[in-house]
């Protein structure tokens, strides 16, 4: 009897793993030939950074009407698969995993946060999926893989910016940056670019009283303090704390602050006291991206929060779909990778290419505050 019901297990075994290759090959199938196109999207939909991934989403939503009323994407309409990557390493790559796994998506648009991008960014390798990313500017996701692409500018332009600024004005500065992979990525470009002593306190994300950090930095005779926050709302909340210990020693900032006019309006009698200076990138202020904010506003009923994040939000949208439409299919993510690598696009931007890392020509300047907003430094 036992060689027989070996026999028969084998048999059966043998049946299921063909009734599972069966079942993989109907879903590739199903995934090439479907009437519909599907797209992944990962975004903070929910916590602190949701500001930027619920704009990014109305961003596509907006994009996706129009495109799909003029035709869909080869024909086909075009659907966005939506996951909540929370701005975390763990719920990104779990979002990652989703999306390629179940809804056997070979694009995924973001993922928006640093941290997210970057424990992506492996599974994407693994996978041959093609991610092109108008948010995350970390400078290590340029080594992160050979099909991830973003189309906003690095960190490295940014901490460069600021630290040879402050190389030419002071000998000695304190830094207080939050523990995030983008704004620690600021701060360590920063560092390396800024020939004098620096001081630096760290603290998490959790955070919310910087009062001791403060005081400590107020007594290590720094002459002015660079601030690396990542999240809007600890931003506000730092500039609270500062003004309430009366800092009075110029501030220099990165693109958080500069970018959320929520957070400097509020605080800018404070901002003009200090000689604040924040670098940024900026939507070129042309017709099409006027055109574009004011789009948004009419169906949304404000202008995108983060104007330079939204524009490169469509771009990567229609850059998406030009290569798509150039190789045929959004299957074939080889040849999608080099049509990206040898594209030449236009957009929002203006033209937009890629380099040998997947890094676009975009850069960071830097700005003054006025007593209302930020415009251009000039010495």
């Amino acid at each position: 009897m036992a060689p027989y019901f070996y026999s028969m297990k084998k048999l059966l075994l043998g049946f299921g793993f063909i009734s599972l290759l069966v079942g993989c090959q109907n879903e590739i199938a199903k995934n090439n030939s479907s009437d519909t196109i599907y797209w992944g999207a990962i975004a903070p939909l929910t916590g602190d950074m949701a500001p930027y991934g619920l704009m990014d989403q109305n961003v596509a939503r907006m994009w996706l009407e129009k495109t799909n009323l003029s035709g869909g994407v080869l024909g086909k309409p075009l659907k966005i698969i939506w996951e909540d990557g929370k701005c975390t390493p763990g719920d990104a790559a779990q979002a990652a995993q989703k999306l390629i796994n179940v809804d056997k998506v070979k694009i995924i648009l973001g993922t928006t946060c640093s941290g997210g991008t970057l424990s992506t960014a492996p599974i994407y390798e693994k996978n041959k999926i093609l991610t092109l990313n108008p948010f995350a500017t970390n400078p290590t996701i340029k080594d992160a893989g050979d099909f991830i692409f973003r189309n906003v500018p690095s960190d490295s332009i940014q901490g460069k910016i600021m630290g040879e600024y402050a190389s030419g004005k002071y000998k000695k500065v304190g830094i207080i940056v939050e523990q995030t992979d983008y704004a620690l990525g600021v701060c360590n470009t920063f560092a390396e670019n800024f020939s004098g002593e620096i001081v630096k306190e760290e603290y998490l994300a959790s955070e919310s009283d910087f009062k001791t950090r403060i005081t400590k930095l107020k007594g290590s005779d720094i002459e002015a303090l660079i601030v690396c926050n990542q999240f809007p709302n600890k931003g506000d909340i730092l500039l609270k704390q500062l003004e309430e210990q009366n800092w009075t020693l110029p501030l220099l900032h990165n693109e958080v602050i500069t970018g959320t006019a929520e957070v400097y309006t509020k605080h800018a009698d404070f901002l003009k006291k200090v000689q604040a200076i924040g670098a940024n990138f900026i939507a070129p202020n042309t017709p099409e991206v006027r055109n574009f904010a004011e789009e948004y506003k009419d169906k949304y009923g404000a202008e995108p929060p983060y104007l330079n994040y939204a524009a490169a939000a469509q771009d990567a949208l229609n850059i998406l779909k030009n290569i798509v439409e150039q190789v045929g299919t959004d299957q074939d993510t080889e040849k999608l990778k080099n049509a990206l690598y040898d594209g030449v696009f236009q957009g929002l931007y203006g033209t937009i290419t890629f380099d040998e890392f997947g890094e676009s020509t975009l850069t960071h300047q830097l700005f003054s505050f006025d007593g209302e907003k930020y415009i251009p430094f000039t010495q």
